[in-house]
């Protein structure tokens, strides 16, 4: 429900504070995610931390348009922003809520259930589930000071109690060049003041994990050193109390990181080992692919040139039909049987170009199919055993025809033109 200055104060249990700068293309999400929940016991303020984006100040106009309110400020980091909208609200429970982000119906109403069942706790979190850049559930431990004092674990969207904000004196808006850490310093705050915090174990909002966020620049060591020392100063009197634990902890932390990153490191040899193996074994098959395949073109060139040579045979062959058949011209009887001859050899001389077209497009796909070279050499060998077997075949008939047929009738030819007186014997 937005807030606006007629709002029922006794009527609100929860205000949630959206601070903005220059992020109207996630606000509309973030506060549909708040009116998920139905029970009419929330207030809205958004707080508009200096946007210059046109996007933005539209959407933030259509909102007050809308009966939103939103509190215009010159840019002041988001610190200052959370006060100055916590300053504005009137719920007992603070919910605060970045405006990228969104929250599960049922955020409000346990919050709400947990710190009016528990008056000490000034702190309700749950976890969370990623979207954006990265997916998957970001589950929080369960609270422990020892644990918090060495490092944040929890997330600013968290339901507090108004009172422990007051009790912190608000969220730090002077810590060093606005790098961040807003929410660890107030954690730690209301460690020193006594609250408690109490972790609810279930999925209650939504994090937007975005690539070179405001969160980014807290891990650039230089700030991350110029952060800690601020920390550590500020609240020197929890960490000197809590020394010994801090120090154990931290040392546990340390061996077992190191501990890990040694198993990984041994790990990551052993790959290493496994990679260099498996390049020396992908050398040595290559080299004998190549060997093959070289070998295979050699027999290819062979192939080609044998059939080469068996094209000139049957050209030869042709010829030497085409002057049977002249000489044959003048014998009726001769020239049909010749005919019925040529025409087998016309026919086989067909198949034999058909074989050679067919050894040819085998060649073709030796070029292109190297793992079917084998195979196809032997196919286009045992094509052109065949075709040796058959050319010597016609070879025997041409022979035979040339001792029988022809040379008888060429005597009788010759005894009848001597008989007839014509010509000469040759």
């Amino acid at each position: 429900m937005p807030a606006t200055e007629d709002s029922n104060y006794s009527d609100i249990a929860v205000s949630v504070v959206i601070p903005c700068y220059n992020q109207g293309e996630y606000i509309l999400d973030a506060l549909s995610s708040v009116q998920s929940c139905n029970e009419p016991v929330y207030e809205v303020i958004i707080v508009n931390d200096g946007s210059t984006e046109a996007l933005t100040l539209k959407v933030l106009s259509y909102l007050k348009d809308k009966g939103y309110l939103v509190i215009d400020q010159k840019n002041q980091g988001l610190a200052a922003a959370r006060n100055n909208g916590i300053k504005m609200a009137k719920g007992r429970y603070i919910l605060p809520l970045d405006a990228d982000n969104k929250i599960r119906a049922n955020y409000i109403p346990k919050g709400i259930e947990v710190l009016d069942k528990y008056p000490e706790v000034g702190v309700v979190y749950g976890n969370a589930e990623l979207f954006g850049d990265k997916t998957g559930i970001w589950e929080f431990p369960d609270f422990d000071v020892n644990r918090m004092i060495m490092g944040n674990f929890i997330d600013a969207c968290a339901v507090i109690r108004k009172s422990m904000w007051e009790d912190c004196g608000g969220y730090d808006s002077k810590i060093p060049d606005k790098l961040g850490y807003e929410d660890w310093d107030l954690w730690l705050g209301a460690i020193e003041k006594g609250w408690k915090f109490y972790h609810v174990s279930q999925v209650l909002f939504d994090y937007r994990f975005r690539e070179g966020s405001m969160v980014s620049r807290c891990n650039v060591p230089e700030n991350r050193r110029q952060l800690i020392r601020y920390i550590y100063s500020k609240h020197i009197g929890l960490f000197a109390a809590n020394f010994i634990n801090v120090a154990a902890d931290k040392e546990y932390a340390f061996l077992s990181q190191e501990a890990y990153s040694a198993g990984w490191k041994l790990k990551c040899e052993n790959l290493e080992k496994e990679h260099l193996q498996l390049l020396e074994n992908n050398a040595e098959v290559h080299r004998d692919y190549s060997q093959q395949l070289q070998n295979a073109n050699e027999k290819l060139m062979q192939t080609q040139a044998e059939l080469q040579n068996y094209q000139v045979v049957l050209q030869q062959t042709q010829a030497e039909v085409e002057q049977m058949k002249s000489l044959f011209e003048q014998s009726k009887i001769a020239v049909q049987e010749t005919q019925i001859q040529l025409s087998q050899m016309a026919w086989e001389l067909s198949e034999y170009k058909q074989l050679q077209a067919e050894s040819h497009n085998i060649n073709l796909q030796l070029n292109g199919e190297l793992e079917q070279s084998k195979a196809n050499y032997e196919t286009i060998q045992s094509y052109l055993e065949q075709a040796k077997a058959e050319l010597a075949q016609a070879k025997n008939l041409i022979i035979a025809m040339q001792t029988s047929k022809f040379w008888k009738l060429r005597s009788a030819w010759f005894k009848v033109k001597k008989m007839m007186g014509v010509g000469k014997d040759e």
